[in-house]
C-alpha cells in the first residue's frame, strides 16, 4: 500500500511515495504510460501513467475497458519515489488551485463522444499549471477507493518509477 509521506498539509501538495499496482496488455511497456490519446486527465497525447495502491483496485479501474478479443493483461507493482501530488479529495488544496473537485466525478467519455472538453480535464490541467507531478483522485464508483496518475515520471526533476515485479 503506498504511503503518503511528509508534506501532508491540507491545502498543499503531498509528497507520495510507496507501492503502487498497474494493469497492461505488456508488462514490457509498464512504464510507458497511457497508449491513447485521451483519458480521464490526459489529453492532447499529454503524459499519464495511471496507478492505484492495491492491485484489487486496479484491476476494477480497467473493468470497464476489458473486451472479449483483448489480449492479456498482466498486473505489475511499481515503487513510486518522491512525487508532488495534488489531491483531489483536498477542499483545501482544490480552493487554493482553482479547482472544482466535483468536476473530477464527472464521466468523461461520455463527454469526449459529443465532442466536448472533459471536465475531468481542467482538475489536471490545474494540478500540471501548480507544478504537481500527478494527482490523487477516487474512484466514480466507490469513494473509499483511490487513484493516482502521474503527469511526469523518471525525467530529471521528477519523481522515480521503478518496476518491483
Amino acid at each position: 500500500m503506498a504511503v503518503i509521506k511528509e508534506q501532508d498539509l491540507p491545502g498543499e501538495l503531498k509528497l507520495l511515495s510507496g507501492l503502487f499496482f498497474r494493469v497492461t496488455f505488456e508488462e514490457s511497456h509498464v512504464l510507458r504510460g497511457a497508449v491513447s490519446a485521451y483519458g480521464r486527465y490526459h489529453h492532447d497525447d499529454q503524459p499519464a501513467l495511471y496507478l492505484s495502491p492495491h492491485a484489487a483496485w486496479a484491476q476494477k479501474a480497467v473493468e470497464p475497458h476489458v473486451r472479449p478479443d483483448d489480449p492479456p493483461r498482466s498486473i505489475c507493482q511499481l515503487l513510486v519515489g518522491q512525487a508532488r501530488v495534488a489531491d483531489v479529495r483536498d477542499r483545501e488544496l482544490c480552493i487554493k488551485l482553482g479547482i472544482e473537485s466535483s468536476e473530477s466525478d464527472v464521466p468523461w467519455q461520455p463527454q469526449r463522444a459529443n465532442g466536448l472538453r472533459c471536465s475531468t480535464w481542467n482538475v489536471s490541467d490545474a494540478s500540471r499549471r501548480a507544478g504537481a507531478d500527478g494527482l490523487i483522485y477516487t474512484a466514480r464508483t466507490d469513494a473509499a477507493r483511490w487513484h493516482l496518475v502521474l503527469f511526469r515520471w523518471n525525467e530529471l526533476g521528477g519523481p522515480r518509477v521503478t518496476i518491483v515485479r
